[in-house]
């Protein structure tokens, strides 16, 4: 399920366990929706939902959001231009410039995908079984 984006972050802002979770939801969403209409393309797993603030991500799961958007760049159209970036352990965390990247991108991904999907073009009428459609 689509959720949309905080595109707005502020340094004073906190990232919590529902922030990264809506990132990761919003990733896994868009890659569904690019197979609509791009081949399909092997995606890092992600994980399951964090439920508390005990669960704070770790390195590999930020570097995981990172590299499925480079891969959606890579196998859809580049509706978003960043540089992925790499996380590691013991070290700075993303910050609210990184959020607000993230989150932009999935949001141009989004609006991009979504409208190249209502621009496929149909026929007025079916042909075939009830259950396939054919497109051109």
């Amino acid at each position: 399920m689509w959720t949309t984006p905080k595109t707005n972050w502020l340094s004073t802002d906190y990232f919590n366990y529902s922030d990264y979770n809506r990132i990761k939801n919003n990733i896994a969403y868009i890659k569904e929706l690019s197979t609509e209409m791009f081949p399909d393309f092997q995606s890092e797993e992600m994980g399951n939902d964090k439920t508390s603030y005990a669960e704070y991500p770790y390195a590999d799961e930020f570097n995981a959001l990172e590299n499925n958007l480079e891969l959606l760049r890579n196998n859809t159209f580049p509706f978003d231009n960043s540089e992925a970036k790499q996380w590691y352990e013991n070290q700075r965390t993303p910050n609210y410039e990184d959020f607000n990247r993230i989150e932009n991108a999935c949001l141009l991904f989004y609006n991009g995908l979504t409208s190249q999907k209502n621009a496929l073009r149909r026929f007025p009428f079916r042909l075939g079984t009830k259950s396939s459609a054919i497109r051109i």
